[in-house]
């Protein structure tokens, strides 16, 4: 009676170096999970646990900074989910709260362009250089949000993809810009 409860270690953050999405390039190297801490004292184990696994690492001023893997890594199914959790006792064996809840995705397929269409056609003629045209282009495991760049004539035009495809507007003056009986490429 009147004694008050332990004071828990708290875990403030964790951070991956992978952010949210593990792409074809950071999956062949090891991965780096630092954990913030507060109340753990120095030396005190830290456990990251991903996919079953669990990573020690030590607490120093604060934080942890855990290795995984790259083999560890390349074990995940691309297009799947996971998410990390982390924890930490202090001395006296108070367990912290669990940080349950750092999801990413493993995205190791490259995207790619399945079709490129020009409101033109395979020709520009003498009426379609007096108005804007559209290039139509349809991506392949490109995320919405993904920035497509298509380069006419030395200039780019950017579109942001949306449900695998995206469009974007070629000025008339840029199509009048271009010169009569020579063929360009998108």
């Amino acid at each position: 009676d009147g004694v008050p409860p332990p004071i828990k270690p708290v875990i403030t953050s964790v951070t991956a170096s992978w952010g949210t999405s593990l792409d074809g390039t950071e999956i062949n190297s090891d991965g780096i999970v630092t954990v913030v801490t507060s109340g753990a004292e120095d030396g005190q184990t830290l456990i990251v646990t991903l996919n079953g696994v669990a990573y020690n690492g030590s607490v120093a001023n604060g934080f942890t900074v855990v290795t995984i893997a790259a083999a560890d890594l390349q074990g995940l199914d691309d297009g799947s989910s996971y998410t990390m959790a982390a924890n930490v006792s202090d001395a006296a064996g108070n367990a912290a709260t669990e940080f349950n809840g750092i999801p990413f995705m493993v995205d190791t397929t490259a995207p790619s362009i399945t079709s490129v269409t020009v409101s033109w056609g395979t020709s520009l003629n003498g009426t379609d250089i007096n108005s804007d045209g559209t290039v139509t282009v349809v991506t392949s495991d490109a995320e919405n949000g993904q920035t497509v760049t298509v380069t006419l004539n030395g200039k780019s035009y950017n579109g942001t993809v949306a449900g695998d495809s995206t469009e974007m507007t070629v000025g008339a003056s840029d199509l009048q810009g271009l010169t009569d009986g020579i063929s360009y490429t998108l």
